[in-house]
């Protein structure tokens, strides 16, 4: 091999291993591991504790003298079907929405109330303005003729 090309490859062998060496203070030690192991279960004690649990096949036959189907039918029958259920629930639809219906025309009609309450608070408000502001231009009309009345008689002294 080339000389240019051996150190070529060196160099790119000591790339390599620096990268090595920077991800090897992250790895876990051959100690570390086994404490994080130590307190998992080995698969004979998961065994041990699967063992005392029924089979598919026992829990059948544990259930089959338990109820005839005809037994099973019975006690299923007071039940409702999705079908009945399907029913209530669309009657119970078309009643929320009628009663929704109703609650905003209530609210329509009490907003309307209050629009009337709101407009003749206003239009009171606007007469009792005008009163004040009469009643204003007549006190000072009475004022003025009273200042004249003061200056007369203050000229007559």
């Amino acid at each position: 091999m080339e000389p240019q090309r051996l150190e070529e490859v060196l160099r790119n062998v000591d790339i390599r291993l620096a990268r090595v060496e920077q991800i090897l203070p992250t790895l876990a030690t051959k100690t570390e591991l086994q404490d994080a192991i130590a307190p998992l279960a080995t698969k004979a004690e998961l065994q041990e504790a699967i063992a005392p649990l029924a089979t598919k096949v026992e829990l059948q036959d544990a259930i089959a003298p338990l109820a005839t189907k005809a037994e099973l039918q019975d006690a299923i029958a007071p039940l409702a079907t999705r079908a009945e259920l399907q029913e209530v629930r669309s009657e119970l639809r078309d009643e929320m929405r009628h009663e929704g219906e109703r609650t905003r025309r209530h609210f329509d009609v009490v907003a309307e109330r209050l629009e009337g309450h709101v407009r003749l608070i206003a239009e009171g408000q606007i007469l009792l303005q005008e009163r004040f502001e009469d009643l204003r231009t007549d006190l000072k009309a009475d004022i003025a003729q009273l200042d004249r009345r003061v200056m007369r008689l203050e000229a007559t002294r």
